[in-house]
């Protein structure tokens, strides 16, 4: 029996709180983002963000 491991990361786009696998997958895909478009953002982080992932933190502190 696995235990899924929550993180501090939302996906703002669909609201959901994202695991361990799913941060890991938008990850993934937010590299091979970056990388087909460095002309565009400035680091992996940026591109991440664009897909919609972000801590709750950052999130948190942008609201306030």
């Amino acid at each position: 029996m696995s235990k899924v491991m929550m993180t501090t990361w939302v996906n703002t786009i669909t609201g959901e709180r994202l695991d361990r696998v799913a941060l890991n997958e938008l990850q993934a895909k937010a590299h091979r983002f970056y990388e087909a478009n460095t002309h565009i953002f400035e680091d992996e982080l940026e591109a991440l963000n664009a897909l919609g992932g972000m801590p709750l933190l950052e999130l948190e502190a942008a609201a306030a």
